[in-house]
């Protein structure tokens, strides 16, 4: 293998450090270990007790792993303030503990159980208490929600993908991350039932009351941070190379996220997220608001991402109703998994470090961050503290203290005075973040007793937001709300505020402010191209994967635009097309051959010369060779302009198909002067800040919320047309279909005919019920704007009106109403028939999500002799010594076995900096110099540094300042991915069995 230049390894460790590695933590913060793996091995998520206790879950099961008796939480106590638990207790056994709020003498944990049993019975939500104070919860823990998690695929694969962290909000709910799992027929106290389809924020009350859907159409979220405003934030995860990469969100209630249906094709419906940060994985969250913090790292949101080995803060900067961002590096650590802080000021970090998918008893810690020089404070015995001391609490600068005082007063009932909280949300001279904890604790403590106080509070501009929105929190209390201040809030000039109130209308629940309301949903006209019709210069048949075709077209000189399209022909999978040795020829004998382009699109992949879909080197399918060719992948177009000596000469290639897994692949190939009419939707910004979508957006879920169709209807003929189409078409009322098909019939305006038609394919279907018997995968198509259609009883009436209205149309309207029907999922007879993905494909390593890829362990039976044949034809051997006549060179993998199990050589492969041999390091000269490699030696008098072409360095112990583990590696992670997954499991299995 060729040493890498000094360059490649500087490029290398810049992007290592955007990774979250060899980068100083920093030096204005203390610190300290404060549990290891013997007492915190695999920590999942903790909770800091605003007294400092610390309850970190335990789950030795990991995201994959399966059976009873490896789940706990641990209770750590730090009794001298010297930053390392010195008392310890085993606070309850429980199974896949994924998140902890400690708060009084409670503990609500998210959790697992398996009731003695091998299998898991159920995710629940539920509540422990330790009136006692011994450490040892009092008894079995109670569930608050029920089921709150697909049983099914918790079960076959682990609670990777499960219902997640919570956090309590100084509204009083506990917030709960779900993830793409979803749930079906999940159960509160109340017996409220909810089901769900994929990921989201589910709220409850504290005695598992009153559940409810807070935002939804999120991928896989692992917690949330809530702000003393009622902000929420959510740092997602990939999914894997789908277009959705890690994102940091702003949760604004009722929204909708868009995944996986809407976020691609259909951004224009959807609230985007504040930023794409690319590969990643987020975990635990936490708003920083504590006074014993640097400015610099206060009142924002710290964010852990596990896959990059690093805590973030997200910059906030307000942008009308929400924000925008900048993330900032904090601190980098082994996998963060979750974060807390304490009354106090101490912050937590529990740390996975390296324990695998199915989780490691020696890998874990907990680690103590505090500003350096804090002056320590223990926080106050709340239940020992009288009635105005204890209000007093609600006046604290620190986040965690106000909101362990409200839990405090809404603990002793009747015994708090309520007007002494209203003072203070109504004292202008306190911080707003006060006033504001003092406005949802008294909504909380008076209920429909306290509207009339909150409505005159709402007077004030300055808290008039809070107001409003802790009014109609509760929606057994919102029924009693006046809606003359929140339409009066409608016209506010402060857009939060109008979110407020339309969120609040929608609680208050009176269908008759909707036409109000439809007011706020002006938005963008959607863009609709109207296909060109006219006939292509060459269309071939149904090409099969085995096949070739010689192209000979003459071009007609009416045109200097030359498109080269594939379509997919009702298969999408594995059709690698190729144009081979395309050219055109003029009447003088002179050749251009086509290899420069001036724009290209295509399905998957990219479009290159002399290269597949895949990016592999173009080969024909069956083998036979080329000069040069353009590979793509369907749907796809390529643009060539023309030059005019050329424009009336001969166009000729050979059109066939790359190298492909999918025997059962088939494309059409046309060439054209126009481009295709394939699609009229675009693909969207989706995690860019738009903050002009957010009230109309809001505006469209308040309608749907109150069943607003005739206000809708009315709205069509006023300046809200777009907002009042969009709200019918995400209302599958056959009022609002029978409205939409009179219009159609009764309109002239033909801008509006394509609007009104566009609603009508989209309400022909609707997304089929979630039983939990299915899961979308790591990799869902993100086409849209359904995922698993079905029909519903108006959907025949809607094919009628819809085939009535082409049958009129001029014909590129019934070129764009067929490609309408077709994006819109709309499987109308005659227009879009169901197309059925026929034939096998062996998934590789590549294009499949790195948990999957550790499930194939359990999936495929291992052949170790195949293993090592394989593992010979890789780039591996380049830099490892395999075998023991090896020559020596990067870390010896002839004995890996020993050191490694299966899933975590399959993890170092995958994911090299995340798991990087103990021996791998960074020997730094005196002089700045560093020397990376495998340690071979090392004593008082001489370091050796074997690199990675084999070559050793012997440096002078003298001249050496330091010998570290490597902060990085040069080995890529994609070195595997053009293995199967049985291929994939043989070398593993090969290299575990090397002891």
């Amino acid at each position: 293998m060729k040493k890498p230049s000094k360059k490649t390894l500087k490029s290398f460790l810049a992007y290592a450090t955007t990774l979250g590695f060899a980068q100083a933590n920093p030096s204005d913060l203390e610190f300290t270990k404060f549990a290891d793996s013997s007492l915190t091995p695999s920590p999942a998520c903790l909770a800091a007790h605003a007294n400092g206790d610390v309850y970190v879950g335990i789950d030795l099961l990991g995201s994959l792993g399966k059976g009873p008796g490896k789940g706990s939480i641990v209770k750590l106590q730090d009794t001298n303030n010297d930053g390392k638990a010195d008392k310890h207790t085993v606070f309850a056994e429980l199974g896949h503990p994924r998140g902890i709020v400690a708060m009084g003498d409670k503990v609500y944990v998210l959790h697992a159980d398996y009731a003695d049993q091998k299998e898991m019975q159920g995710m629940y939500l539920s509540v422990l208490e330790d009136k006692d104070q011994d450490g040892v919860a009092d008894g079995p823990a109670k569930h608050l929600i029920k089921d709150v998690s697909t049983i099914k695929f918790n079960r076959s694969r682990g609670a990777d993908h499960t219902t997640n962290g919570i956090r309590m909000g100084i509204d009083g709910w506990i917030y709960i991350a779900v993830g793409d799992f979803g749930f079906v027929d999940a159960e509160g106290t109340d017996g409220t039932k909810m089901t769900m389809l994929g990921g989201g924020i589910l709220r409850v009350r504290p005695d598992g009351g009153e559940m409810e859907l807070y935002t939804y159409g999120l991928r896989n979220i692992y917690d949330v941070a809530i702000d003393p405003f009622m902000n929420v934030y959510t740092r997602g995860n990939t999914n894997d190379g789908v277009g959705w990469w890690i994102r940091f969100i702003d949760q604004i209630q009722t929204g909708d996220y868009g995944y996986p249906s809407l976020y691609m094709y259909f951004t224009d419906e959807i609230i985007p997220a504040l930023c794409d940060l690319g590969s990643g994985s987020g975990t635990g969250a936490l708003f920083m608001d504590e006074p014993t913090w640097p400015a610099k790292y206060n009142k924002q949101p710290m964010m852990a991402d596990w896959g990059r080995n690093h805590v973030y803060i997200h910059r906030l900067t307000k942008d009308g109703p929400t924000f925008t961002q900048d993330v900032e590096d904090f601190v980098g650590l082994s996998q963060p998994t979750d974060l807390d802080v304490d009354g106090s000021g101490r912050m937590y970090i529990a740390a996975w470090q390296g324990a695998g998918y199915k989780g490691n008893p020696n890998k874990g810690f907990v680690e103590r961050v505090t500003p350096k020089g804090l002056n320590y404070k223990p926080f106050p015995e709340l239940s020992k503290l009288k009635g105005e001391a204890l209000v007093k609490g609600l006046k604290s600068p620190s986040a965690t203290a106000r909101l362990a005082t409200q839990q405090e007063i809404l603990n002793r009932g009747s015994k708090v005075a309520p007007n002494s909280v209203l003072a203070i949300a109504q004292d202008a001279s306190l911080s707003l973040e006060c006033r504001t904890a003092a406005i949802f604790t008294y909504a909380q403590m008076t209920g429909k007793d306290g509207i009339k106080a909150l409505m005159a509070l709402a007077e004030d501009a300055s808290v008039r937001e809070f107001a409003l929105r802790a009014a109609t929190d509760r929606k057994e209390v919102a029924k009693h709300v006046p809606v003359e201040p929140y339409l009066k809030a409608l016209k506010d000039t402060e857009p939060r505020v109008q979110v407020a109130a339309l969120v609040g209308l929608g609680r208050i629940g009176k269908q008759e402010v909707a036409s109000e309301v439809v007011k706020l949903a002006i938005t963008e006209p959607r863009k609709f191209v109207v296909p060109s019709v006219t006939k292509p210069l060459f269309e071939s048949s149904s090409i099969k994967v085995d096949q070739t075709e010689q192209v000979s077209v003459k071009l007609d000189g009416e045109s200097n635009r030359l498109f080269l399209i594939g379509d997919e022909d009702g298969d999408n999978g594995g059709d690698h097309i190729v144009w081979f040795e395309p050219k055109i020829t003029n009447a003088d004998g002179k050749v251009l051959e086509l290899k420069k382009w001036k724009k290209a699109k295509q399905g998957w992949g990219k479009t290159a010369l002399n290269k597949s879909a895949s990016n592999k080197p173009l080969k024909q399918y069956g083998g036979k060779s080329f000069a040069y060719g353009i590979g793509s992948h369907t749907n796809s177009s390529i643009e060539f302009n023309v030059p005019k000596k050329f424009m009336h000469g001969t166009f000729s290639a050979t059109i066939g198909f790359a190298n492909t897994s999918n025997a059962n692949a088939k494309a059409k190939f046309i060439v054209s002067h126009s481009a295709p009419g394939g699609s009229s939707r675009e693909k969207g910004p989706h995690a860019t800040p738009n903050s002009k979508i957010v009230i109309p957006h809001i505006a469209v879920q308040t309608l749907r919320e109150l069943g607003g169709v005739d206000a809708s209807l009315a709205a069509i003929d006023s300046p809200a047309q777009d907002g009042a189409i969009w709200a019918l078409r995400r209302m599958h009322d056959s009022k609002g279909v029978d409205g939409l098909i009179a219009k159609l019939n009764s309109s002239s305006d033909q801008t509006l005919k394509v609007k009104l038609m566009d609603a009508l394919a989209r309400l022909y279907s609707k997304e089929a019920p979630y039983d939990g018997s299915w899961w979308w995968s790591t990799k869902p198509d993100p086409h849209g704007p359904y995922y698993k259609t079905t029909t519903w009883s108006e959907s025949d009436k809607i094919a009628s009106a819809y085939l009535a209205e082409m049958a009129k149309a001029d014909a590129a309207h019934k070129a764009l109403y067929t490609v309408i029907a077709k994006n819109n999922k709309a499987f109308i007879p005659g227009i879009n028939d169901v197309v059925v993905d026929k034939g096998p494909k062996l998934p590789k390593v590549g294009e499949t999500s790195i948990e999957d890829v550790m499930l194939a362990f359990e999936k495929y039976k291992p052949n170790k002799a195949n293993g090592k044949k394989v593992l010979k034809t890789q780039a591996c051997i380049g830099c490892h010594s395999i075998e023991a006549a090896d020559p020596k060179k990067g870390p010896d993998m002839n004995k890996i076995g020993s050191i490694l199990d299966r899933e975590a050589i399959a993890e170092a492969i995958l994911k090299p900096d995340a798991t990087i041999a103990e021996n791998w390091v960074d020997a730094t000269m005196k002089d700045g110099t560093i020397h990376n490699g495998t340690l071979v030696k090392k004593d008082d008098a001489i370091v050796i540094v074997r690199n990675i072409a084999g070559i050793e360095t012997k440096l002078k112990a003298s001249d050496v300042s330091s010998v570290k583990k490597a902060g990085s590696t040069i080995m890529g992670p994609h070195l595997l991915d053009d293995l199967t997954l049985q291929e994939f499991v043989d070398v593993i299995s090969y290299l575990a069995d090397k002891k």
